[in-house]
This record gives C-alpha cells, sequence and structure tokens, in this order.
C-alpha cells in the first residue's frame, strides 16, 4: 500500500506519502488483520482485495458503518472483501452490535451456578458456535426476540472443544468454557489453536480446587492446524484436560488478561468462601460494571477502591467475592 516501516528496537515507526490499493491475502485468518486493512483501504486510492479474510461478525458490523460514511466495501465468495477507496468519509449514526463474548461469559455464569438468565439483544447468529456446544453439554437455552435465556436443568455433560476462526468456537471463549467444564461430569478436552500462550490461568484454577492438566496435543502438521507461527519452539501447553466436577474453594488471586479475569471472577461465584482477585483493571477493559451486574444478579461481591485500600497500605485495585448459597 506504500508504507515504509522503520524498525527501532520496541518501536516501529511508519512513512507514506499516500496509501494505494493493492491485494493482499492472509496466510492465516485474522479478524483484527482484517479490520486493520479495511481501515487503510477505505480512503487509498484505487481497489484493494483483501483474500482469506475474517469472517467475524464485528468485521461486518464494521463494514456496515464505513458504509454509512461513503465507504465502498463488499464481501465476496471464497473469503474474500473488495474495498474501492474514496476521497471522503461522512459522518454516520450506527449502532455496535452486541457484544457476543460478555453475552458468553453470562451465560457460562448462570450455568456454572446452576441459575437461570435472560441474556437481552443476544443474537442467535453471533453465538452458532457456542450454542452447539450448550447443546452437547446438556444445558437450556430459548431464543426469542428480547434475546436469548441460559438455565441449568440438569447435570452437565463433559464435551470437547478446539477453538478456530469464524465460523468456528472463538479463542476468547475458551477460558470461560474451561471453568464451566470443571462443573461438568466427565473428562473434557480443550484444545487453543488460535493464540499461543493463552492457557496461563489454569494454574490459578487448579489451585482453587480444579482437576486440569496441560498438555501438548499430537498434531501431524502444526503449520496448518495452529492459527499462530509454529515455526519457533513450542514456549507453552496448548491443550488442557478437565475432569469434573470439582469443588472449588476462594483463594486470593492476580487477575492475568482480560478473559481470564471473567473466567475467575465466574470460579468465584462458584467457589466455597471468599476469592480475593487482584488486577482488576484486566476485566474493566472489556467488562462495564461487571461487579455491579453481578450484584443485581444475587451475587455477593465487592469492588475495593484504590483509595480505600491505600488505607491498608496496598495501591491495587480488588474485587471480593463470596459464594452465595443456592
Amino acid at each position: 500500500m506504500g508504507v515504509k516501516a522503520i524498525y527501532e528496537g520496541d518501536a516501529i515507526h511508519l512513512q507514506c506519502e499516500k496509501l494505494q490499493g493493492t491485494q493482499f491475502c492472509f496466510s492465516k485468518k485474522t479478524h483484527t488483520g482484517t479490520e486493520a486493512l479495511i481501515l487503510a483501504a477505505v480512503k487509498a486510492e484505487g481497489r484493494t482485495v483483501i483474500e482469506n479474510a475474517g469472517q467475524e461478525p464485528e468485521i461486518d458490523d464494521l463494514i456496515s458503518y464505513l458504509n454509512k460514511m461513503g465507504a465502498k466495501v463488499t464481501r465476496q465468495p471464497l473469503d474474500k472483501i473488495v474495498i474501492d477507496g474514496v476521497k471522503q468519509l461522512k459522518g454516520a449514526i450506527h449502532q455496535v452490535m452486541p457484544d457476543r463474548n460478555e453475552a458468553v461469559s453470562y451465560a457460562v455464569a448462570a450455568l456454572a451456578t446452576k441459575g437461570d438468565i435472560v441474556v437481552e439483544n443476544a443474537k442467535e447468529e453471533h453465538l452458532k458456535a457456542f450454542l452447539q456446544k450448550i447443546d452437547e453439554i446438556g444445558a437450556e437455552f430459548s431464543v426469542s426476540d428480547y434475546g436469548i435465556r441460559f438455565w441449568y436443568q440438569r447435570a452437565l455433560k463433559a464435551t470437547d472443544v478446539k477453538t478456530a476462526p469464524e465460523p468456528g468456537f472463538m479463542t476468547d471463549w475458551q477460558p470461560l468454557w474451561t471453568v464451566l467444564m470443571t462443573q461438568a461430569q466427565g473428562e473434557s478436552h480443550v484444545i487453543e489453536s488460535v493464540f499461543d500462550n493463552r492457557l496461563q490461568y489454569i494454574h490459578q484454577l487448579n489451585q482453587m480446587g480444579a482437576s486440569i492438566t496441560l498438555y501438548q496435543p499430537s498434531v501431524e502438521d502444526p503449520a496448518s492446524f495452529y492459527e499462530f507461527d509454529v515455526t519457533q519452539q513450542f514456549a507453552s501447553a496448548h491443550a488442557a484436560k478437565i475432569l469434573g466436577p470439582t469443588s472449588l474453594s476462594g483463594t486470593e488471586l492476580t487477575v492475568p488478561d482480560l478473559r481470564a479475569g471473567a473466567t475467575l471472577t465466574i470460579a468465584a461465584l462458584i467457589a466455597q468462601g471468599r476469592t480475593t482477585l487482584h488486577g482488576i483493571e484486566h476485566i474493566e477493559r472489556g467488562y462495564e460494571d461487571l461487579d455491579g451486574r453481578l450484584r443485581q444478579l444475587g451475587a455477593n461481591i465487592q469492588k475495593v477502591s484504590d483509595e480505600e485500600f491505600l488505607k491498608g497500605g496496598d495501591q491495587e485495585n480488588q474485587i471480593f467475592i463470596e459464594r452465595v448459597a443456592p
């Protein structure tokens, strides 16, 4: 597209007089990469063709918004997106699609705690891979105009999951599913094929009493099986064997990242006793008022501010969570 990239240590400097349309094929499906290239192409000079483009509904939502602004972006068969650059974009009104990761988080929380919840505005077409697995484990859901209701009715059955790009099972759902499988009967397996090193929260679940073993799955062709670069030696395991159901116990933990933060919060709702979570800024990056909404659903959860914690000599935000007896 005419950009010159200069690498200086940890910094990347980009220089470009004018973006030019181009044809580009991603070697692996990429959600954010597809969105970034679309954004660069909408005002580039000429036509850009993206091949092996991501299929996520968030990408289609972005395309819809940009076209309202005057862009010329179209999806074509065989995972192709064509963008004809325009000189100017105009303002537009657009309602962002519902957050499907948040919908899955509340659904998993309800099922893991043997509850019943309605997730308003959740869309069946955005959650097909998740709903298929809900069917497999014996959980209940009902789709309506207002959203999707999820509820626990009988003991959950263990099942296996492998993450994959859309239309597969999202990598963001993997930690949430793992904690749910700690409450299912039997042996489950979760394989993470989209990102490297995304099972670092497992040892924390084991600290709480889960029975999870990490392992490296046997794969004939890692380059085609995994969505990340496999030219380097694997530094971490990419699969987990989960035995359930197991009783969890409250403890003190530090949140490593956004989705693991939601996972540990759900684990704390299941666990007996009090759980203290440090580093909740990771959770707040992706969830609006998670503690407040969980309290509305009956959770015994308290968020402690920096100011309150400074009185005790600590400088971290924390959440205290205690199990509410069913």
